[in-house]
């Protein structure tokens, strides 16, 4: 099943790999400099991945549902 969610994950799946791509060249060529810049970047791409697949496996509520919701909601402050 496809969400609206599914192209940012996958924009933020190839940024992923260009960083590891990154970090290792950084490697290949004896250097640490660099790879201290990328792997916080990386470590924010990974979040932001697991953070898309927690809303996707999150039950979906439609409009109905939502405003359902809404409308208890006020019933139950007055």
């Amino acid at each position: 099943m496809t969400s609206k969610y599914d192209p940012a994950r996958q924009v933020l799946i190839k940024a992923r790999e260009e960083v590891l791509n990154e970090l290792a060249v950084c490697g290949q060529n004896g250097g640490t400099g660099r790879s201290q810049n990328y792997a916080p970047v990386l470590v924010n791409i990974q979040q932001a991945i697991d953070v898309i697949e927690k809303l996707q496996s999150a039950p979906q509520k439609s409009d109905y549902d939502r405003m359902a919701a809404v409308r208890a909601a006020k019933v139950a402050k007055q």
